[in-house]
Order: structure tokens, then sequence, then C-alpha cells
């Protein structure tokens, strides 16, 4: 009998990309996952390598930096291509045969910076399209981007890509035109007041991120991938202060009508794919939506909305992990579905949607406890799996000699030694007191 999500499971293309399904693993900031030269670390492998082996058809990495000087990090904190390329070619190269074996692809995600988005103590050069306060801390100020340093990012993200297809990676994304981060920020004219060629019309506006794309195909050739993580609405009512769900408002932000004519721009300066949602820092809700968020899928209008204007392919994620909302997305709001914390909670969720095993997978809760609460403290995690980014330091590996045991008592720490020694392989047997 046919699966029911096989629609999920039907290949797809990014430009002249093959992928073998429909599912893309959404990026995540890979903190924690850089070693001193700049490379992907072994946790860092082994957590991608892990999304592979457990079905997903395209990995986009989260955020790879192209300029540690625009951070002002005396070591990078997430991985920077260009730091010791060799070295990142070495560990990127080892990564990605491993994850090509699973016959998954892989995207490298990169970042030119956070601008006035910038966690105090994070960064210590605070610039900005134009003079602004620090979204968090208003005692900051950030000074005005010289066209200097606007150009010589773009070649580093030129120099960046060409490390990173030298690296094996299939293609790489652009962070980003969404979320409120630096170029979202010269995309926006309420943040960005500049007169210059990089201000004013949206065009202008857009300028920083279409020579990104021109610089990457200039150095990478025109058929290499080149995907945007891209923001349709900012639902801001204000400096610091976001918009609700249906709640009615006055946008000061980036509107529908004008994220539609900035996504036509984008594509035809030569981004091969958009990659959806809505919001900025100042409501940053959106970008990471929350279990109080009524019901999943709610990037899937504004999907809706940009594949009746655009011909690229749409990668939408935002607790899209009900399948059957999913296989419903498909052709209607988006290409490509994008799971984020499902697979953390668990790598294997692709794989287990196909075989029909629903009642197998261990659900993500939208608490944000692990993946986004312990950002600053330590790599990745997760709630429900401590496993993720520790997979070799905390995997279970299979015993070498079978054993029958005896299980006594249901609660927390029994189901995890009873989980624990089936998956070494052991022959467990539960017993509950009455």
């Amino acid at each position: 009998m046919e699966n029911r999500y096989s629609k999920l499971f039907q290949p797809t293309n990014i430009g002249k990309l093959k992928i073998k399904n429909k599912i893309s693993m959404a990026p995540m900031g890979p903190i924690g996952f850089a070693d001193d030269n700049g490379a992907f670390n072994q946790r860092g492998q082994d957590y991608y390598v892990e999304r592979a082996k457990g079905g997903v058809g395209l990995i986009i990495t989260g955020i790879c930096s192209v300029d540690l000087e625009v951070e002002d990090m005396t070591k990078p904190v997430i991985p920077c291509p260009i730091i010791n390329p060799f070295a990142f070619i070495y560990a990127g190269t080892q990564m990605n045969e491993r994850i090509h074996a699973y016959g998954a692809k892989i995207i490298m995600q990169l970042t030119g910076g956070l601008g006035r988005s910038a966690i105090p103590g994070f960064v210590g050069k605070h610039i900005a399209p134009s003079k602004q306060e620090n979204r968090w801390d208003p005692s900051i100020i950030h000074r005005e981007m010289t066209v200097e340093e606007i150009q010589e990012v773009i070649k580093k993200f030129a120099i960046a890509a060409s490390v990173a297809k030298a690296a094996g990676f299939d293609g790489v994304e652009v962070h980003a035109v969404h979320e409120g981060y630096l170029l979202d920020q010269f995309a926006i004219s309420f943040f960005n007041k500049r007169t210059d060629d990089y201000g004013g019309s949206l065009e202008n506006r857009l300028r920083f991120p279409t020579e990104i794309v021109k610089a990457i195909k200039g150095v990478c050739g025109a058929d290499y991938p080149v995907t945007l993580r891209y923001s349709l609405k900012s639902f801001m009512k204000g400096l610091r202060q976001g918009a609700l769900p249906e709640e009615k408002f006055d946008e000061v932000g980036k509107d529908t009508a004008e994220g539609i004519e900035a996504a036509k721009l984008l594509a035809v300066a030569g981004y091969d794919a958009l990659n959806v949602d809505a919001g900025t820092y100042d409501s940053w809700y959106w970008n990471h939506p929350p279990m109080y968020f009524k019901e999943g899928g709610m990037y899937r209008e504004f999907g809706r909305i940009l594949k009746q204007h655009v011909t690229v392919p749409i990668i939408l994620a935002g607790r899209m992990d009900d399948p059957d909302m999913a296989c419903e997305a498909i052709g209607d709001s988006c290409d490509i579905v994008s799971y984020g914390r499902p697979l953390l909670s668990d790598p294997y969720y692709p794989e287990k949607v196909r075989q029909g095993c629903l009642d197998e997978i261990r659900p993500c809760l939208s608490c944000h406890e692990g993946c986004l609460g312990r950002i600053s403290h330590g790599p990745l995690c997760c709630a429900v799996n401590p496993e993720v980014g520790r997979e070799k330091i905390y995997g279970i590996e299979p015993a070498k000699e079978k054993k029958n045991i005896l299980v006594i008592g249901g609660g927390l720490a029994g189901m995890e030694v009873a989980r624990g020694c089936a998956i070494r392989g052991h022959n467990v047997l539960c017993h509950t007191r009455a």
C-alpha cells in the first residue's frame, strides 16, 4: 500500500541541484560547532550527519560567518570559512562525504552579521545601515557602515562561497533579508536612512543582497545554487514592538506589498530559492514560533502569496511537523517543507514518516528550553533529546553482548533505562508494580 505521505518523498530541484525528497532541515545556529580554525568540529559534523542518516533530503546549516571582523571576535563561535580555508575544506569535505553517502544534499548558510540586533557582549563592532540604537540595549549606538565596509563584506561572501564549494557543499544560502539581521535592516526603510546607493528606493535598499548573489555567482558559476532566507513581512508596530497574529496594526517595517516586490527583485537578481518566514527581532516570536501559537504552519499564507509572484522554489518551515499539513502545503504554499526543531527532537522524523511509524516519533514541544534557552551557554541542545550536538558523546552504541534485562518500575527513570537497553539490542522486559 502506498504511503499516504508519499508526496513528501518525491524528488525535487533547486536550480540544477537534484534533491531526493521534499524535506529540508531548517538552519539553526551552530554555536559551539567551530574549532579554532573556523572549521566544523567533530560535534558539528556528527550532528549534521545524523540528520542525513535520518532521511532528510536537504540540510541547510546554521549561520556561518563570512567576516569575523564584523563580529569582532578573537576566536570563532560559529564556523567561518575564511579564517583558514584549507582547514575548513578539510573538515567540510570529511563531513559532506558522509552526508552525501546517505543521499542528502547540504547547503551552507552564510551571514554578514547581526547589525543592531547583536546581543550585547557578543560583538565589539557596532554597525548598522544607519545610526541606530541596539535592539537589546538602547545605550549602545550602532554607527553607519561605510560603503567600503559594505563592499568588503560582499567580497567576503564570494570568498566564503568559493571555499564552501571546494569543501563539497552543494550550494550556499545568504542569511538574510530576514528576521531583522543586518541585510534585513538594509532592506527596511524604518532602519535604513542612507542617502547613497544603498538607501532610499527599494532597489537601493536591496542593493547589498543583490550584489552578494551576483558576486557569488561570478565566483562559483551561474549554476551553483544560492538560496535566500527571506521574511515576507516584519510584523512591527514600532521599535521593539511586535504585532500578534490576527492583530490589526500599522506596519512600520516591511509590509506584504513591499515584501512581494522585494522577492521579485531578489529572484531576478539570481537567488535560486526563497526560504520563507516572517518577523524581525522586534517581533521575534514570528521567527521562532512558540507553543502558544494556536496552530502550526503559520507561514503557509506567506508562502502561498509568494508562489503567486515568483517562480523560484519556496522552502517553508514554521511548525510543519503534522505530515498531513505538510503534504497539503506542497504545491500550494511551498515546494519544500522545512523542519527545524522537529529534527532536533527526532533526527529520524523523515524516515519514520516515510515508513508510516508516526507513533514512534519523539515530538518537538515548541518549548524553546534547549534550542533557544541555552543558546548563549553552549552548543545547541533539546529538552527532549539530550544527544543533540553530542551524538557520539551521549550516543547509545550497540551492545557487544546481548542480555535479558528486567526493568521494575514504569516511572521516567525506568522507561528511560528500558529504552536505552532496547536500543542497545538487549531483550527487555518491563514490570510495573500495582
